[in-house]
C-alpha cells in the first residue's frame, strides 16, 4: 500500500489502486458534494501523480458506482437515489439470506467471538466512519463460512454501495446505531442458539427496516 507525504502527496510507488484507495475514503466522508466533479489534473496535482492512475482509478470508482464520469467534463459523484436504495436492498435480500443459510453449519468459535466483538465495539464507538466499517465487518464476517466466493463478490459491491447511504443515515439518527446494534445482537443470539429459520427471518427484517429507515433519514420518504 503506497503511503502518504507530510504534503499530501503519494509516494512514488503509487498505482490506480491507490489512488482509487484515496479518492473512495473521500467520496464516502463526503468530501465531495453531489454533483461535484472530480478533474483528474487536480487530483494528479494534489496527489503527486501522473494522470494516467487517476483516470484508472476513476474508472475503477465508475464500476463500483462511486462516480459517473461524463465525456470532456469528468467524473461526478452522483445523487443519493432514492431508486437506487430500494435496488440496493432488494438484492441484499436475495443474497444475505442465502449466505447465511449457507455460513450457519460452518461458523467457527472464532467467528463468533469476533462477532460478538464487533456488535461490543459498534455500540460504544461515536465515530460514524468507526461504525459504518464495523457494521460492514459484520456483515462480511457472517458469510465468510459460506463458501460462495461469486455472491460474496457481489455482495461487497452492494454494501460498497450502501456506505454512503449508511453513514448518511447514522449522521442524522443516534437511536439507528442502537436499533442496528441491537438487530444485529439478535442475529448472533439465533445463530448461537442453533435457530438458522430465526437467523435468517431476523436477518431479512433487519435488511428491511434498514432500507426503510435510510429511505426516511434521508428525506426521501417523507
Amino acid at each position: 500500500m503506497a503511503t502518504t507525504a507530510n504534503d499530501g502527496k503519494l509516494a512514488r510507488s503509487t498505482t490506480s489502486v491507490d489512488v482509487a484507495r484515496v479518492l473512495k475514503q473521500r467520496i464516502l466522508a463526503g468530501h465531495y458534494a453531489e454533483d461535484q466533479f472530480i478533474r483528474q489534473e487536480l487530483i494528479a496535482q494534489e496527489l503527486g501523480v501522473s494522470r494516467i492512475p487517476v483516470r484508472e482509478a476513476l474508472a475503477q470508482l465508475e464500476a463500483e458506482g462511486l462516480v459517473i464520469r461524463e465525456k470532456y467534463r469528468g467524473a461526478v459523484v452522483p445523487k443519493l437515489s432514492v431508486k437506487e436504495i430500494e435496488e440496493i436492498y432488494a438484492l441484499r435480500l436475495m443474497i444475505e439470506p442465502y449466505l447465511l443459510r449457507a455460513a450457519i453449519a460452518n461458523i467457527t468459535p472464532a467467528q463468533i467471538e469476533h462477532l460478538q466483538n464487533v456488535v461490543s465495539q459498534s455500540r460504544k464507538t461515536q465515530d460514524m466512519a468507526e461504525w459504518a466499517g464495523l457494521n460492514l465487518d459484520f456483515h462480511r464476517t457472517l458469510y465468510e463460512a459460506a463458501d460462495q466466493p461469486l455472491s460474496l463478490q457481489l455482495l461487497d459491491n452492494l454494501l460498497m454501495r450502501a456506505d454512503r447511504y449508511l453513514k448518511m443515515q447514522r449522521f442524522l439518527s443516534n437511536q439507528t446505531q442502537e436499533e442496528s446494534d441491537a438487530e444485529h445482537q439478535r442475529i448472533l443470539d439465533l445463530i448461537v442458539a442453533g435457530d438458522a429459520d430465526g437467523a435468517v427471518a431476523a436477518l431479512c427484517e433487519h435488511i428491511r427496516w434498514n432500507a426503510t429507515d435510510v429511505t426516511k433519514m434521508i428525506g426521501f420518504g417523507q
